[in-house]
């Protein structure tokens, strides 16, 4: 998943794979679904032409619905990213 776009995931899931295009580390922060992470997970930042990776594990199994969050790379240039869980 874009860590600026946001995406679909399946009920049921218990981790979330992001991807960072960035030239700059990525903080997701503020992230409404149960079972985020209580510390802020950080993206690593795109080196030497590899984007950065990250599995964020849940908690809880993810629930049907849309859940915003911020990422610190994506410099607000479109509306608050989107984990839509179906």
């Amino acid at each position: 998943m874009d860590v600026c776009a946001g995406g679909t995931i399946s009920k049921n899931d218990t981790s979330i794979s992001f991807v960072n295009h960035h030239e700059e580390a990525c903080t997701l922060s503020g992230c409404t679904m149960p079972g985020w992470p209580t510390t802020n997970p950080v993206v690593p930042a795109k080196s030497n032409g590899v984007d950065g990776t990250l599995t964020v594990p849940l908690s809880t199994p993810a629930t049907v619905g849309s859940y915003s969050y911020t990422g610190s790379c994506c410099g607000g240039k479109r509306g608050a990213p989107v984990i839509k869980v179906q």
